[in-house]
């Protein structure tokens, strides 16, 4: 039964990449939006987005408080960035997915 382990180990740490990838793309996307709304610290915006009660509650009350702050400068450049970020967030949860039903499926079937 040391497979299982194994198989454990290695499920448990896709979901962790993939769990660090989603935080740091949701991370960045949220300084790049401060930043084109002309919002001061950023950065700190970025980090309280990242927190909050299940890691979402900080993202909800970025985005409901932005909605006061126009778009202020967001070149094509700046946009596809996001976009790309959007699409590596996507393959993060993938990785969280594949990971947590790995996992699964080793603990309860295998």
């Amino acid at each position: 039964m040391e497979w299982k382990n194994i198989i454990s180990v290695i499920c448990g740490a896709v979901t962790l990449v993939g769990g660090v990838s989603v935080a740091y793309q949701i991370y960045r996307m949220t300084v790049i939006d401060a930043e084109a709304r002309g919002l001061k610290h950023p950065k700190f915006w970025g980090l309280f987005a990242m927190s909050g009660n299940n890691g979402n509650g900080g993202l909800i009350l970025y985005l409901i408080g932005r909605r006061k702050y126009p778009i202020i400068n967001m070149s094509d450049a700046i946009k596809s960035q996001i976009e790309s970020r959007k699409k590596s967030a996507g393959v993060g949860l993938i990785f969280i997915a594949a990971g947590v039903i790995g996992f699964a499926l080793c603990m309860f079937i295998i």
